[in-house]
């Protein structure tokens, strides 16, 4: 299925593991980063942009969900979202099924952020497998799909 690559006991004991999760972080970094360049045209800090996408891919949260989930101190998260809310790319809400509680939810502005950094990724992945034979691309694509199957599943 992906090309006459095979691995022996011996690769796998050998630092196999430990050289694909260097290569995955490698790769998941340099994207990261080309993607963050959109953030030049925001006022926002990696910090808040982290906040803004467990928002935008998650829905609605309440700030002990946000603290937890970012693993910051609810002090931090209360100065992030406060920032975040002054500056139109959140919402806090009172929850409707507890009035006490209050939830964080993603503005239109604060969506137009995340969609630009993804859109910076996209173009960069493109640059990037325009050096990549179509065959080679496609295999990389479907070793990715299994990779993600088997990580879903766990």
């Amino acid at each position: 299925m992906f090309g006459e690559i095979t691995y022996s006991e011996s690769d796998l004991k050998n630092g196999l593991p430990a050289h694909l999760e260097q290569l995955l972080r490698t790769i998941c970094f340099r994207i990261r980063v080309h993607g963050r360049e959109a953030l030049k045209n925001y006022s926002i800090t990696a910090a808040q942009f982290d906040l803004l996408q467990r928002v935008y891919f998650n829905g609605p949260q309440t700030m002990t969900k946000l603290s937890q989930s970012l693993g910051i101190a609810k002090s931090t998260t209360s100065g992030l979202v406060m920032r975040l809310v002054r500056d139109g790319f959140l919402n806090r809400r009172r929850d409707e099924t507890d009035r006490r509680v209050f939830k964080v939810e993603i503005t239109p502005l604060g969506e137009q952020v995340i969609k630009a950094v993804i859109e910076m990724r996209v173009k960069y992945i493109e640059e990037v497998i325009k050096q990549i034979s179509e065959d080679k691309t496609k295999l990389i694509h479907e070793a990715l799909d299994a990779l993600y199957e088997v990580i879903s599943s766990k």
